[in-house]
């Protein structure tokens, strides 16, 4: 099972100068068409890769973390929207660098949204279809997805549904 990591200090200044939180920057790595780069330039002390992906809150992030224990935990290093050069990417070291070239680095599919997903069969009315099929075509991805990214922000923000069911006897 992969878990996640990151320097509580690192996190509250990556929040404050990108205005993205770490608890946001993990939800890329459940997105399945983010794309993974190895980031050469800052590997020297430790294998270093940068995420592309879309994150629960429905920003394109760029995510730079290191693997450890195997593989088994992500250590996030920083996060910030993705500029339009590296967005554009998708269609056609303490600090992150202002823009990547990533034409020019190695990439991969998402190695670790295999692990952190399950799949999983479910009825749903059909405006519920409907309406997360046109957000997610205004968005550009998949409707299954949009889903997904929506249940997993009720998820970081512990929301409950409120449901009163009318008293019956048996």
């Amino acid at each position: 099972m992969i878990t996640f990591d990151w320097d509580p200090a690192k996190a509250a200044s990556n929040l404050k100068k990108h205005g993205v939180s770490f608890e946001d920057a993990q939800s890329v790595f459940y997105d399945e068409f983010a794309v993974q780069f190895y980031d050469e330039q800052h590997s020297s002390g430790e294998e270093r890769f940068l995420m592309l992906g879309m994150s629960s809150s429905a920003q394109l992030l760029l995510v730079c973390h290191c693997e450890r224990d195997g593989g088994e935990v992500i250590r996030i290093i920083s996060a910030r929207k993705a500029t339009k050069h590296e967005s554009s990417f998708l269609h056609t070291v303490m600090a992150m660098k202002p823009e990547y070239d990533l034409s020019k680095m190695k990439s991969r599919k998402n190695p670790y949204a295999a692990k952190l997903k399950k799949p999983v069969s479910m009825r749903l009315s059909e405006d519920v279809v409907t309406y997360f099929k046109g957000m997610a075509n205004d968005a550009g991805v998949p409707y299954q997805s949009l889903i997904n990214l929506y249940l997993r922000d009720c998820v970081m923000r512990h929301r409950k549904v409120q449901i009163a069911w009318p008293n019956t006897k048996p």
